[in-house]
């Protein structure tokens, strides 16, 4: 570069304006404008004018190829793509496409570097000085594909001479280190054809239902006419101006002398007919699990760089990511979902009859109008509320979800919004506890409809929080015997707070074990304040919940909002005996050459309590299969296996949860609205045992029906202890009150409190 300048420099010094004629001035202008073409081409090259693809880049410069994710089972599951791109070698191409493409595109393909020289010269010529624009534009296919996979960069009034001479030395770049044949075959596979299809593959699906391998002369002659302007020569939109384009395209293969006259004539007559087919994306199965896998392959991708430095690209890489997914327990898991939420949601439907769930609290559906995509589109453009309101009461056509499939219906925006709020929606997880590894993932009813993965989603988790408070107690030297009465206790340290139970039954003394079978909350409460706060909270992070954890009393009774995802991760200490397990849903992930690639990092964890207080844990929560609140998981689905597990209720029957599990599988469900203040009006009806229990108990039935998943069932729990077998050695309770006649067949578990707002400001730490 500064040798360059110091040239120029000379010959300015050097120039006589005395002894100056035109013949000289045009010598000396043809001079310069070499060194300032070579100046300006000098900087380019070296990326004064933005950065032009290295060597290094070029080299590894391949078709842009979808990531795809597989099931354990090895079915695949979603492709992560931004276009439908399907890539299809060189030997899939037919040879008379090739030659169409040359003898339109660059007829000298075999003969050049990558740069045309002499089209270079019509082009100044023709195009540039006698305003000729039918002789093109220069480029070469290389210099198309370096456009079409290295996308132009403005540079004002520069951009044409800039990007044409950046492209000019990547496809300089790429002859050197790619064959013909391969070039070829990258152009193919980038080029856009219109209408969603990218590539040659989807373009010959698109508009001639076939494959690249069978397309005819004429059919060819159409996609490469397409190449010129696919909107213009599109052989659907504007068949007329195809078919010319196509016969154009034939001509000059003729000249080319890859048809002969005879050929190009009989070819030439033909009509050009398309056989349309839409084209439809991979839309994919557990399309919840998937963008969970999406998510942490953002953070793989954040830590993991290919062998040149470069940033791996989702949608352009063709990894192949597998996990730990069955897609045969993800369809019973879906399966199970789908048939409690259609039964749960006539029962819905039928309690409120032709009352509005959020009849007392009117703000929820003034909410959801404001928040909904029509309102703010409208409000952005300026328009008054009163117009906006009057928008949202005109009937328009639209597609509804129902559970009998989606319906076409003539409906206005705002009774569309009442329909979705109506909507009951549910979660589901199944997660073996060794492993960590997800094998069913269910994060809603319907993910075209319903976007919100329940998964993640934070609730109120109810009773299911006891079994950290009764955990930590056992852990300070409570035993699984110890009476407690069932009396209603006023703590004036808590602001005066008196917890009541949610069947209102008051009187005599329950065992430890007895009242976590029955989920009775001032026995809990009382355990609370034996185990700590802190300790408890402390506990319950160890085991997996991730986020933080109010000091508040109503904590123990489960106020906190948890997601499925970190309360079944708690739930794998019980099965694992006090060791937690950080869930897992990417087992390898491997590049396009097939080589292996790192994945997550092993997390090693640390036993968070005793194997003792697990065995007694572990029995307790059995208890609650047996003889509490979860007794109809054994009795109404057949399990008569090793289970533990728990229900949970939020306050006015809001959420409805269980976490159940064997010696090798922990569940977790979740059942409610999307809004907490929609619910059930009655407690038989919306209690976690009728809500959420059915879907792992539907689940698990499907399990333990299938030989191959008996595995999951079949396990047996460690057997205790002697020691640990004496602890239970008593009655579940003395002298408390049976339930009322009309409650016998409801099993009560539900969050009743007076304030969930307790903050222990007073509380004294305990150790």
């Amino acid at each position: 570069m500064n040798n360059l300048k110091n040239i120029f420099k000379q010959l300015l010094l050097k120039f006589n304006f005395k002894n100056f004629t035109f013949k000289k001035g045009l010598k000396y202008a043809f001079i310069g404008s070499i060194l300032l073409f070579l100046l300006f081409f000098t900087a380019i090259y070296r990326g004064y004018f933005g950065r032009v693809p290295t060597y290094n880049e070029v080299t590894m410069f391949q078709n842009m190829e979808a990531s795809d994710v597989y099931s354990a089972d090895n079915v695949l599951l979603y492709r992560f793509d931004k276009e439908n791109r399907l890539n299809i070698p060189y030997d899939s191409i037919p040879k008379h496409l090739v030659n169409a493409l040359i003898a339109t595109e660059d007829s000298r393909f075999f003969e050049h570097s990558g740069v045309d020289i002499k089209s270079l010269f019509r082009v100044l010529v023709k195009t540039i000085i006698m305003r000729d624009k039918s002789s093109g534009g220069g480029s070469t296919i290389t210099q198309q594909l370096v456009k079409n996979y290295f996308p132009r960069k403005p540079h004002r009034i520069l951009s044409t001479p800039i990007n044409k001479l950046e492209e000019m030395v990547a496809a300089y770049k790429l002859e050197q280190h790619f064959t013909k044949e391969q070039l070829i075959e990258f152009y193919f596979n980038t080029v856009p054809f219109g209408q969603s299809a990218f590539g040659l593959e989807s373009a010959a699906q698109r508009f001639f239902s076939t494959t690249t391998s069978k397309l005819t002369v004429e059919q060819s002659a159409v996609l490469v006419g397409m190449l010129k302007a696919s909107y213009t020569y599109n052989p659907v939109k504007f068949t007329e101006a195809s078919k010319k384009r196509r016969n154009i395209v034939l001509n000059l293969m003729k000249e080319a002398k890859f048809l002969s006259q005879k050929e190009e004539d009989s070819i030439s007559d033909l009509p050009l007919i398309t056989k349309e087919k839409r084209l439809v994306r991979h839309v994919g199965k557990a399309k919840y699990f998937t963008e969970y896998v999406r998510s942490e392959m953002k953070k793989w991708l954040e830590d993991n760089k290919k062998p040149s430095g470069k940033d791996y690209d989702l949608y352009k890489d063709g990894l192949k990511i597998y996990t730990t997914l069955n897609y045969e327990m993800q369809q019973y898991a879906e399966q199970s979902v789908s048939k409690q939420l259609r039964k749960l949601q006539q029962e819905f439907d039928n309690e409120w009859r032709n009352e509005e769930p959020w009849s007392e609290t009117p703000v929820v559906l003034e909410n959801a109008i404001k928040n909904s995509s029509r309102y703010k589109r409208l409000k952005e453009k300026g328009i008054s509320e009163t117009n906006i309101r009057a928008n949202f009461n005109i009937e328009i056509p639209m597609k509804i979800f129902t559970w009998d499939g989606d319906k076409q219906v003539t409906m206005s925006p705002l009774d569309s919004i009442k329909h979705y709020l109506r909507h009951l929606h549910a979660g589901f997880i199944a997660i073996e506890p060794q492993s960590g590894h997800i094998k069913a993932y269910v994060g809603g009813i319907n993910e075209q409809h319903f976007q919100y993965d329940h998964v993640k989603t934070k609730r109120q988790v109810g009773s299911t929080f006891k079994p950290f408070v009764y955990t930590a107690a056992i852990e300070k030297g409570v035993s699984p015997c110890d009476m407690y009465p069932n009396i209603l206790i006023k703590y004036p340290q808590y602001e005066d707070w008196e917890p009541k139970n949610s069947d209102w039954i008051y009187g005599g003394e329950f065992s430890v074990w007895g009242a976590l079978a029955n989920s009775t909350n001032t026995v809990t409460v009382q355990l609370m304040e034996k185990a700590g706060l802190k300790n408890i909270i402390n506990l319950a992070t160890k085991m997996g919940i991730e986020t933080k954890l109010p000091e508040i009393a109503s904590l123990s009774l489960g106020t906190a909002e948890l997601s499925l995802l970190e309360m079944s991760r708690a739930y794998t200490t019980f099965p694992n005996y006090g060791l937690p397990v950080h869930q897992v849903s990417i087992i390898k992930i491997v590049d396009r050459e097939n080589v292996e690639l790192p994945t997550f990092p092993t997390i090693k964890n640390k036993q968070v309590y005793s194997e003792q207080t697990a065995e007694i844990m572990v029995q307790m929560l059995g208890k609650v299969i047996t003889n509490g609140t979860a007794a109809s998981l054994k009795y109404d689905y057949g399990l008569y296996h090793d289970l533990g597990g728990k229900t949970g209720t939020s306050q006015s029957q809001a959420d409805g949860w269980f976490f159940g599990f064997s010696s090798n599988l922990v569940t977790g469900a979740w059942v409610g609205a999307e809004n907490p203040s929609i619910h059930f009006r009655t407690m038989d009806k919306g209690q976690g045992s009728h809500t959420a229990l059915p879907i792992s108990g539907n689940f698990l039935r499907s399990l333990n029906n299938n030989p191959s998943f008996k595995y999951y069932l079949n396990g047996s729990f460690k057997k205790p202890s002697k020691d640990v077998l004496k602890l239970y050695d008593c009655l579940s309770r003395k002298g408390v009150p049976s339930p009322k006649k009309d409650t016998l067949d409801i099993v009560i578990d539900s969050l009743t409190i007076d304030s969930s707002t307790i903050v222990l400001d007073s509380i004294k730490p305990q150790n």
